[in-house]
């Protein structure tokens, strides 16, 4: 997806504020990215594979109820997580919206856990992403990408 600047992303979340353009350009930026998830599976070569993975879920800080899918901004930094806090053992690359689509049901995204720079998606965020992907498949004929 962004393959011209693989940092995009990383550069992005270091550039976040207190200001909502900040945070729309990291938005941004994840969306177009390629990320990395742990999954308790390599997939290997069968995208079919990734969708039944069970993905690692961290909790939200302080708000220990609240789940939020564990993505990471590159594999250095998913593996260095891993490391310092287990999960599940393999470092997966996938699109920043096949990351959208895995969240589970009222759960968030975080980027980068327990590490800086790092970025929260609240879980009202993912419907609202996950409703735009679906009216752009809808309106445009899109498809989700796939790992």
């Amino acid at each position: 997806m962004n393959d011209s600047d693989p940092h995009a992303l990383e550069t992005a979340l270091g550039q976040v504020g207190e200001e909502a353009e900040s945070r729309g350009a990291a938005l941004v930026a994840f969306v177009k990215a390629r990320v990395w998830v742990l999954a308790d599976r390599d997939p290997g070569s069968d995208p079919e594979a990734i969708k039944s993975a069970q993905l690692s879920l961290v909790s939200d800080g302080p708000n220990q109820d609240q789940a939020m899918l564990a993505v990471f901004s590159s594999p250095e930094r998913a593996g260095q997580f891993l490391k310092d806090h287990g999960g599940a053992p393999h470092v997966i690359p996938v699109e920043g919206p096949f990351a959208v689509l895995a969240v589970p049901h009222q759960a968030g995204i975080v980027i980068n856990p327990n590490q800086n720079p790092s970025f929260r998606i609240g879980p009202e965020a993912v419907v609202y992403l996950k409703d735009e992907m679906a009216r752009a498949r809808d309106r445009y004929g899109a498809t989700p990408a796939s790992p």
